[in-house]
């Protein structure tokens, strides 16, 4: 392999560590981009983030630099290129030290989370932070909960963890078991209160639903201002961002706490790899914490006696301690505390219920002790004989509501019915009307004041907890089990009653507009409910499973599509069985799980999933139920592009259109969806013209309703772009891509996939107007970004990877197109892609070849590639086009002019046929022909030429390069620009 051509580098540190570099790769045989990727271990460095590397003057991440230098048998001189690399660091980022190295021995260099990707240029749609070192901005999660004033004693355990995560070796987590009302939580928060200042970030995190991890790690990933972290990007990989940057070291000091894990194999894959000074705290009721999760384990006890005597003695003023108590009223003091404290076993939580009761009623521990015995006579046989409750926390609570005005009970009673999540008030003050039952309920939700004392008597019982800064309230999951069982066992009617109320209040939450990114917050009351709790999946009322199913459709509207399919099949697994297959919510929820399966690339099951339900739906000729079998036939559209039936999925979306139209209205943004697809249909079929009528006046109509800087107004002025350039019309692509980049970057704007597809629709548009170093260095930047945020597998990647050949082939870097080519090849071999893309990437990967000498293999490829995509699109679409022009080089190149000129006269018929006489393919299909027949007719051959350079001076200009390229006698080579789907 040859060397590849390094852009400039300034002379001093990083032109040495770069010359050492290339050095090494000489000493080592010069193996190729792939076979130093294959070298360093699969995962750990691509085949093209290593040609940035040796391409490019930035100086790359030091873990990707390290892992090329062991590849290259280098290991022994580590410590030199650690040197280098740190001295071009600093030179680089204009620091006088780069941060403190990290790990055993010192030996691990710094990590930015701010420097670009490993040898990737900057690019138009990067937004970065300074590379120069700042002050220390700390992030801390508002979840953390506030420090506990009455907070006693656990100093054993808090010395414990202290050690695990102070001082033993990685990895530093610490795992706090126990049971429900043990302290666990308590013991958390007073370990993070007591060291707060010794870390960066401290991020809180419930982690009792896997949905809520997820929230929480994507939360951070947006404190991080992580370019990926995004509501409308991939969820997946924003997640993946946050972990590897807490590995990376960038942040130095981390602790991120788990709080009521209940699975951990489900936790497993959210906790990032721990460093000297990266910690995890963990809590959960499990008491043998498996072992695949390496780990510290304190299991937390109840309360000595010492501690439970001190808990009583801070919390009751009838107990407290006293300088001027006498030594015998002291002692007496500390008699009653032992007793009660005894009497209660010593658990935290029922100590704290006695304790609130004593303060609130200022009774003495005798008359508490007597009532309480008392209690447990008659409630005795009243515990559910298959619970798991402590019997101490269900007598505690018994004494508790015996305080309870009925205001506060009806408070109680309602807590008790949602998740164990914190409940926001506005729950309770929306407008309730309507919602009578129990008795007096409806009375007391319609007066905020009523429930705000309601409020403050439960937080004064330890009943439950009131956050005021979030105005949230939390029962504990313990008091919650036991008032609802309570319930239950004694009052059947007011337990259903109760349960029916918060159905309700949840479902009159919904804002009506999932589609709307300012109804998130309302959405996001109600969400972290329906998800923890399966018991609302049961539910009869009609408009909570509507407000599932908007939850459903806006999780996958905002990149989540995990977490909508995992919501919307567990909610049909329960509807199918209590409602019917053929239910019209059980159909329209399963139109949404369908578009999230199939955005989330899952398109084997969505297709099986609509071909169930499309038939049931058939039977709808209006109202709700045709509104969402037009959805249904939207996506099976989508479903048919998949499958190569572009002419099918034309006609229906055509038929679809007017339907659309009358159901939600001429500029309703599914129509307006729908009017889209069917320039997508225009476009998969080749009619670049058609596709512009559609596009256009879509983005008309969307830069007018929604305007011009909303995501779907640029996601349609960029396929206005793209149509464009299927017509040759280069620059004036180029204009409207570069103001769709532009708009995309905007002050506060963040990276999501929308915005790397219109940057990879720039880096295209760049190169076809003869921009081609400017193409190359967006180009390099969306492939590697794409890589990074969404995997070298996804389609993203794919398709811009695709175009990168074309970019690197366009400047000579053949070495590294043809690496990028055939790993491109094996990916969608090995992936889902569609056959259309495959082909694509075999017809650039041929042009390389044929420009490397290889003109028989590039031969094979076209061959397989212009088969392929007749068979797909016809004999006279673009691409196939494109591929026999191509075909017909590969023949002149191996000596067969004559069949290369039959296939040159096939070829450009149909491109004036199909495309148009002065569309840039056509006449590169003549100037290659032209070629051809000189070589046995010069005159022939100079004529068509004449005509060919007439046609650039009217369309391209003759300083555009292939203007150029065809003056010069040079042949021409036809691309592939992959579809968006």
């Amino acid at each position: 392999m040859g060397a590849i051509k390094r852009e400039p580098t300034p002379s001093g540190p990083i032109t040495d560590l770069f010359v050492r570099l290339d050095d090494l790769h000489s000493k080592a045989g010069r193996p190729s981009m792939r076979e130093i990727a294959i070298r360093a271990g699969r995962g750990n460095i691509s085949s093209s983030s290593v040609h940035n590397i040796f391409r490019s003057s930035r100086v790359p991440r030091w873990e990707f630099l390290e892992h090329v230098v062991n590849a290259l048998d280098g290991a022994r001189e580590r410590r030199e290129f650690l040197t280098l690399w740190e001295k071009a660091w600093r030179e680089e980022n204009a620091v006088s030290e780069p941060a403190s190295p990290q790990g055993q021995g010192g030996n691990q260099a710094p990590v930015r989370s701010s420097q670009p990707i490993a040898g990737v240029p900057r690019g138009r749609g990067e937004l970065r932070t300074e590379a120069r070192r700042q002050p220390i901005q700390r992030i801390w999660s508002s979840e953390i909960p506030p420090r506990n004033p009455n907070f006693t004693g656990r100093a054993a355990e808090l010395e414990r963890m202290q050690d695990n995560l102070r001082n033993q070796p990685p990895p530093r987590v610490q795992v706090i078991s126990g049971v429900g009302g043990i302290g666990k939580t308590e013991l958390a928060a007073e370990y993070i209160h007591r060291n707060i200042d010794k870390y960066e970030i401290i991020w809180w995190i419930r982690a009792e639903h896997h949905d809520r991890v997820r929230d929480a790690l994507v939360g951070l990933g947006q404190r991080l201002k992580l370019l990926s972290a995004t509501t409308d990007s991939e969820r997946d990989r924003t997640i993946t961002a946050v972990l590897e940057t807490l590995q990376s070291g960038a942040p130095r000091s981390w602790l991120l706490v788990y709080d009521n894990v209940d699975s951990p194999l489900e936790l497993q894959e959210y906790l990032p790899a721990t460093r000297p000074e990266g910690h995890i705290i963990v809590t959960s009721r499990q008491p043998n914490w498996p072992s695949y999760i390496a780990a510290d384990s304190t299991e937390v006890s109840p309360f000595t006696v010492e501690e439970a005597v001190n808990f009583l003695r801070r919390r009751v003023p009838g107990l407290a301690v006293g300088e001027r108590l006498a030594m015998k009223e002291d002692a007496r003091r500390a008699s009653e505390a032992r007793r009660l404290a005894a009497e209660l076993g010593h658990l935290p939580i029922a100590v704290e219920h006695a304790a609130a009761y004593l303060v609130e009623t200022g009774k003495g521990v005798d008359e508490y002790l007597t009532r309480f015995a008392e209690n447990a006579h008659q409630r005795l046989g009243e515990q559910p004989a298959d619970s798991d409750l402590p019997a101490l926390v269900s007598r505690t609570w018994a004494m508790s509501i015996t305080l309870l005005t009925s205001d506060t009970e009806h408070l109680s009673n309602l807590c008790s019915f949602f998740s164990p999540e914190p409940i926001s008030a506005e729950l309770f003050l929306q407008n309730t009307e309507g919602i009578d039952e129990p008795p007096g309920l409806g009375e007391f939700l319609a007066s905020p004041h009523r429930f705000r004392t309601a409020a403050s008597q439960l937080h004064r019982l330890s009943l439950a907890k009131v956050d005021g800064a979030r105005d949230l309230i939390q029962m504990h999951r313990e008091v919650r089990a036991v008032t609802q069982g309570r319930l239950q066992l004694n009052h059947g009617d007011m337990f259903r009653a109760y349960r029916a109320a918060v159905d309700s209040l949840l479902a009159r939450s919904n804002p009506g507009n999932p589609g709307r990114s300012n109804s998130d917050k309302a959405y996001n009351l109600s969400l972290q409910h329906l998800e923890s709790d399966n018991r609302f999946l049961h539910t009869h009322d009609p408009a909570l499973r509507e407000l599932i199913i908007d939850q459903v459709r806006r999780l996958h509207l905002r990149g989540g599509h995990v977490e909508a399919m995992q919501f919307g099949q567990d909610a049909l697994r329960v509807w199918r069985g209590r409602l019917g297959n053929d239910d019209l919510q059980v159909l329209t929820l399963s139109v949404e799980v369908a578009i999230a399966m199939y955005m989330g690339d899952r398109a084997a099951d969505a297709h099986e999933l609509i071909l169930r339900i499309r038939p049931l739906l058939q039977c709808y000729t209006d109202g709700d139920g045709f509104k969402a079998f037009l959805l249904c036939e939207n996506i099976y559209g989508a479903d048919l592009r998949a499958r190569s039936q572009f002419q099918e999925a034309l006609e229906l979306d055509k038929r679809i259109l007017e339907k659309f139209e009358e159901a939600f209205g001429e500029h309703h943004e599914r129509t307006l969806n729908v009017r889209s697809n069917i320039a997508i249909d225009y476009r998969q079929l080749g009619d670049f013209k058609k596709a512009l009528v559609e596009d256009q006046r879509t983005f008309d109509d969307r830069y007018r309703i929604l305007g011009p800087n909303d995501l779907f107004t640029l996601k349609s002025h960029n396929a206005v772009a793209r149509d464009l350039r299927g017509l040759g019309l280069y620059q004036e692509s180029l204009d409207i891509a570069r103001k769709v980049v532009d708009a995309f970057a905007a002050p506060g704007a963040r990276e999501n996939p929308h915005w790397l597809h219109a940057c990879e629709g720039f880096a295209t548009a760049l190169r076809k107007a003869g921009h081609h170093w400017d193409a190359l260095w967006e180009s390099e930047h969306v492939v590697q970004r794409c890589r990074d945020y969404l995997g070298a597998d996804h389609m993203y990647t794919l398709r811009a990877a695709t175009n990168l050949i074309n970019d690197r082939r366009a400047v000579t870097d053949l070495a590294g197109a043809e690496e990028l080519a055939r790993e491109t090849r094996d990916h969608c071999l090995d992936s889902s892609a569609p056959d259309d893309l495959l082909y694509a990437v075999l017809v650039n990967l041929a042009s390389v070849l044929r420009m490397v000498g290889q003109p028989e293999e590039a031969r094979s490829f076209d061959d397989q590639a212009r088969r392929g995509l007749i068979r797909i699109h016809g004999d006279e679409h673009p691409f196939a086009l494109a591929a026999n022009i191509n075909y017909a080089s590969d023949l002149a190149a191996c000596g067969e002019t004559g069949h290369a000129i039959q296939v040159g006269h096939e070829t450009l018929e149909k491109c004036m046929r199909s495309l148009r006489e002065l569309h840039p393919d056509t006449l590169m299909a003549a100037a290659n022909l032209a070629i051809d027949e000189a070589a046995g007719d010069r005159r022939a051959g100079e004529v068509r030429l004449g005509g060919v350079l007439r046609g650039y001076e009217q369309t391209l200009g003759m300083e555009h390069p292939e203007a150029r390229a065809a003056a010069s006698g040079s042949r021409l080579t036809a691309e592939i620009e992959p579809f968006d789907g």
